[in-house]
């Protein structure tokens, strides 16, 4: 990063990076160090779209963090500027490239009072404004007989859950693409659903994202992976509701209470953390809290080798359930977990860079795996979790169709090897229904699969979300809508049901229902690709253009923000305007989504080339194509009976229930 002056002008504001402290009408605010480094490198290129990558390099130097550290420390930034994200006057986000700071930089006159400096974050190293977990690492003692506690089983899930996720959302609909929603916002519950537990009803638990309060910041893998095992030991091994991890992590790097936390996701407690290490010894500190009086009813601070920090897992899952009064089961920990201490640090490592959204991770992730399978030859999780990043390398890094199916093919021959290993791995039975789907549109065979993976993991999310596309796009409305409400019950924070009752919704003529759903998704994940779009196309159903186009104007994505152009101008008789978003639309990414050309040509009533373009998608292989059944935009082309042989020659024309 080049060097900057000991301060300088930002719009209205005085920053000094060396003193981390900013400036305006005599308050002066304390900026957390990293999101100070995040200011500077934009203030250095001031102007200029500097990439997340970039960023990470600069503000986390040597530490292994994902692009969730800079999403945190630009809403910081934006929330003490008093920014707004959407009519920015100090930091812009540039979509799929980045941010840049669009405020004047200049010399400040005379020099900054420090008299009276407030902490922007409130003394919380991530900007959050709840309890800080590791406050009491010096206080709390390990009492005598205190019984040590959690589990460590997170191969089986967290492999299922981020494989599951590429099968219905890494390429079938672009528009439902995952994209992590921005920091600084809490979604409102319109109210308190929770109920105290009694004996028919068992208590609920959140496990919220522990921090990563090493020196170096170089434990997020870490402490990320730990939350993510206690989230499925507690879910799979007792009798507690425990919400799935991305309605848990929806509040990392958030202001939020702890009521507001309970409230949005219906539960009775929170389980809160930390990690801190210090050469070969690391410290993990947990604590039990109670949502409607903010009450500790546990807590526990663990002193481990590193070699041995993985048992403190099965120790906090026992005390939270003793403390709760629920049972464990004697197998809730390390289903399918590696032998070693090195191969399960690794395995975490490895879904840590599945998990962030970038292309260089994607990489990182397969090249993980590779090496994790090297280590650890027999391990069934191992195995499909490289299935997974090999389906999920080409869509993140925006590669071919004809790439994507090499993809699904190289993934399918890991999944199959995971099930040699371990023949009841829901993950693995997953990833081959996505391959099914991708390379052979067998939805009979994907079907099962499918049913395979649910029988292993009845609540996963992820794979539920998974059925609930199959049985749509074969016109099996309303176990889709089932499936989703299923999903949305154990993950209430996540995007993804409503982006498919939306759907749903829009194609059976439900439009108010649909708005409602498509509006949900925004408010949950307003930066997501396609949700904007999803809106414009119940509007234009609505017979409202003009918002149509207000919305396509919203959509942070440029493919898809053209998409919703095209349409909306059309359906204003701005047909200039629409000719040429269609043209910009077509030279940049018309060889990778013949279907969505095939939508904008339906709705502008040229039916020979929206023909065109499905032929075209299905000779490709377009994954988008196997969904136009329950695609409203060519309900107008149902009656034609080249419409009517696509159907059959895409295994869509009939179908028996699958689930």
């Amino acid at each position: 990063m080049s060097s900057l002056p000991d301060a300088v002008q930002v719009g209205d504001w005085r920053v000094e990076p060396e003193l981390d402290v900013i400036a305006r009408d005599g308050r002066a605010i304390k900026v957390e160090p990293r999101a100070m480094r995040v200011l500077s490198c934009l203030i250095a290129r001031a102007g200029h779209v500097v990439s997340v990558e970039e960023l990470l390099e600069q503000a986390w130097p040597d530490v292994v963090v994902g692009p969730d550290s800079v999403y945190q420390a630009v809403g910081l930034l934006r929330r003490t500027f008093g920014d707004d994200r959407h009519h920015p006057l100090y930091i812009e986000h540039v979509p799929r490239k980045g941010y840049r700071l669009v405020a004047p930089v200049g010399t400040p006159v005379g020099s900054l009072d420090t008299a009276n400096v407030a902490a922007v974050n409130g003394g919380a190293p991530d900007g959050t404004a709840r309890h800080d977990p590791t406050a009491q690492d010096a206080s709390v003692a390990r009492a005598p007989g205190a019984p040590p506690a959690r589990p460590g089983n997170r191969v089986a899930w967290a492999v299922l859950a981020v494989a599951v996720v590429t099968l219905g959302l890494a390429y079938f609909l672009i528009r439902n693409a995952v994209r992590a929603p921005p920091a600084g916002t809490v979604p409102a519950p319109t109210a308190d659903r929770r109920a105290p537990p009694t004996a028919s009803v068992p208590p609920s638990i959140a496990v919220m994202p522990f921090l990563d309060m090493s020196e170096k910041q170089d434990l997020g893998y870490f402490a990320d992976g730990l939350a993510e095992e206690l989230i499925d030991q507690l879910s799979r091994g007792s009798e507690l509701r425990v919400p799935a991890r991305t309605s848990s992590f929806y509040f990392k790097g958030k202001t939020a209470t702890v009521p507001q936390i309970a409230g949005a996701l219906n539960v009775d407690n929170l389980l809160e953390g930390s990690v801190r290490r210090s050469g070969n010894r690391v410290r993990v500190t947990a604590q039990l809290i109670r949502a409607d009086s903010g009450f500790h009813l546990w807590s526990q601070t663990y002193d481990r080798e590193l070699k041995e920090v993985f048992t403190v897992e099965d120790e906090i899952a026992l005390a939270v359930t003793q403390r709760l009064q629920v049972k464990l089961s004697a197998d809730h920990a390390s289903t399918g977990m590696p032998g070693t201490a090195e191969a399960h640090s690794m395995l975490m490592q490895c879904h840590f860079f599945l998990r962030r959204n970038t292309p260089p991770d994607a990489d990182k992730a397969v090249a993980c795996f590779r090496q994790l399978i090297r280590l650890a030859p027999q391990d069934a999780p191992a195995w499909a979790g490289y299935a997974d990043a090999l389906l999920r390398l080409p869509n993140k890094k925006e590669l071919s169709i004809a790439e994507l199916r090499n993809g699904a093919a190289a993934a399918r021959q890991a999944a199959e090897h995971a099930l040699t290993l371990d023949p009841a791995l829901a993950a693995a039975h997953a990833i081959l229904s996505s391959a099914d789907r991708l390379l052979d549109r067998d939805w009979s065979a994907a079907g099962a699969e499918l049913r395979a993976a649910l029988a292993s993991d009845p609540n996963d999310p992820a794979t539920l979300l998974s059925a609930a596309n199959l049985a749509r796009d074969l016109g099996q409305f309303d176990r889709a809508a089932e499936l989703c409400e299923r999903a949305r019950e154990h993950d209430p924070l996540n995007f993804q049901p409503y982006a498919r009752l939306g759907i749903i919704y829009l194609y059976q003529g439900k439009l108010p229902e649909a708005e409602a759903a498509v509006r949900r998704r925004i408010d949950l994940a307003p930066e997501g690709i396609g949700a904007h779009t999803q809106l414009v196309d119940v509007l234009l159903a609505r017979g409202q253009p003009q918002a149509a186009l207000e919305a396509a104007e919203q959509e942070p994505d440029e493919e898809m923000r053209l998409v919703g152009l095209a349409l909306a101008y059309h359906a204003l008789g701005r047909h200039d305007r629409s000719d040429a978003s269609l043209a910009e639309l077509r030279r940049k990414w018309g060889s990778r989504f013949p279907t969505e050309l095939a939508e904008i040509y339906a709705y502008r009533g040229e039916t020979e080339r929206a023909l065109a373009a499905l032929d075209a998608a299905s000779v490709a292989g377009d994954p988008a194509v196997n969904s136009i059944r329950v695609d409203s935009y060519f309900k107008p082309l149902e009656t034609d009976r080249r419409y009517r042989a696509l159907l059959q020659r895409l295994n869509l024309a009939q179908s028996a229930a699958l689930f």
